[in-house]
């Protein structure tokens, strides 16, 4: 009987933390993380302010912790599919390091439209502010996947500069985030193309292969002189 009486405390305040989770999320992905307090969040979740304050202490540590609880999965499924391809005898090629660093985010909004669009909020707020903390909660959990990806990509194209490959990366992840947005909710579903492709692999081969050609043609040589 004690043994359930612990217990029930515990599913209680996981239970809060999750609603309080769930409410940042939705309120950070449609208003910023500015326009948002912690008393907005608390009123979102049904439970107190003082509750909020306890599980979190800050409304910047709320917000890591709902950047982290979805963006975190995903880096890793990135990274731990980049270092099986790397384990190879082979350098990965670029389509496949492209395909690498897409799928896990375009799988994740087919697989459940509604995250994948909460997701997509998140991520587009997320780049759009220019405040210090979330650029730097930002840089925590997504600079040293885009440094391991920028290797890979000059290893697959040794040609290109650092400034190359950097650009290009930076153009292809704006198009993996607008391309979450076409597959969850097109902003014009009269606009036929992504829209048709019912499965995920078809799906990657045509953002795949849109950047391959962008990232050739930041490395070939220009005509000007």
């Amino acid at each position: 009987m004690n043994e359930q009486k612990h217990k029930r405390p515990v599913r209680s305040a996981e239970a809060t933390r999750e609603r309080l989770l769930d409410a940042a999320e939705s309120l950070f992905a449609d208003k910023g993380y500015h326009a948002v307090s912690m008393r907005d969040i608390a009123g979102r979740a049904k439970v107190n302010l003082a509750a909020a304050g306890y599980h979190f202490g800050s409304k910047e540590k709320l917000f890591l912790e709902a950047l982290v609880r979805r963006v975190r999965p995903l880096n890793e499924r990135r990274l731990s599919t980049l270092t099986a391809l790397e384990s190879r005898k082979r350098n990965p090629t670029l389509p496949e390091v492209l395909d690498t660093f897409a799928r896990a985010m375009i799988e994740e909004a087919m697989r459940d439209p509604e995250s994948g669009r909460r997701l997509h909020r998140l991520l587009s707020r997320a780049f759009a502010e220019s405040d210090e903390i979330v650029s730097m909660i930002f840089r925590e959990e997504l600079l040293h996947v885009a440094l391991r990806f920028l290797a890979a990509i000059r290893r697959a194209c040794p040609k290109l500069t650092a400034e190359q490959a950097g650009l290009g990366l930076a153009l292809f992840a704006g198009c993996v985030i607008h391309m979450l947005r076409w597959v969850v909710s097109p902003p014009f579903p009269e606009y036929k193309g992504v829209t048709d492709s019912a499965d995920v692999d078809t799906l990657m081969k045509q953002l795949v292969a849109y950047g391959t050609a962008g990232f050739r043609k930041l490395g070939a040589p220009s005509k000007n002189k």
